[in-house]
């Protein structure tokens, strides 16, 4: 006899004792014990944290408690409110203009805009027009000081940096984004 038919014989031998054995009923207490022996499932922290929170709390509040804690809450939001308002007249006195030209001598462009960090990369906030004297695109805008990232987007599909720019910079997209300095009364160029 092959091992294979010596194991399937065996099977089928345990097979009938189990179908052959008379049915008893469990102990008693057979439930009770195996539950006895397993030991309580802690819940996640995250089953705690959602079950703290949706039971309800019993919150006591005293006066003398209560009044240093508002008074702190107050203080915070006032300090967050006043810490948050822009310097309205101090910018505006120190906005500068900025002259953005792309030169287009063939007139392959049907519209060109600037776009960039100072008008938060929106292509119609910064419509440049087109001079054919000059045979170039041109914006004139009022930036605030510092240094502003920006491309030019030709025909709402292209982006094409600024050839004039002294300095570039990565996107981290692989891509090269131009860089203006002003300094609150004119660009700055290197």
């Amino acid at each position: 006899m092959t091992e294979e038919k010596k194991k399937m014989r065996m099977e089928d031998i345990i097979i009938q004792s189990i179908q052959s054995a008379p049915e008893v009923d469990p102990p008693a207490d057979l439930y009770r014990r195996v539950m006895d022996g397993l030991e309580p499932k802690r819940p996640s922290l995250w089953t705690r944290v959602r079950l703290w929170l949706i039971r309800p709390q019993v919150l006591t509040v005293r006066p003398l408690t209560a009044i240093p804690a508002l008074t702190l809450a107050v203080a915070l939001i006032a300090l967050a409110v006043v810490k948050n308002q822009p310097v309205v007249e101090d910018s505006a006195m120190r906005l500068a203009t900025v002259r953005f030209i792309l030169h287009d001598t063939d007139m392959h462009a049907r519209n060109v805009s600037v776009i960039g960090s100072f008008n938060n990369w929106r292509a119609d906030r910064s419509v440049m027009w087109y001079s054919s004297e000059a045979k170039a695109w041109i914006l004139e805008a009022q930036l605030p000081p510092g240094d502003h990232e920006y491309l030019f987007l030709v025909n709402g599909e292209q982006f094409v940096p600024d050839p004039n720019a002294p300095m570039t910079s990565d996107d981290g997209f692989g891509n090269r984004n131009s860089i203006v300095f002003v300094n609150g009364e004119h660009e700055q160029a290197l």
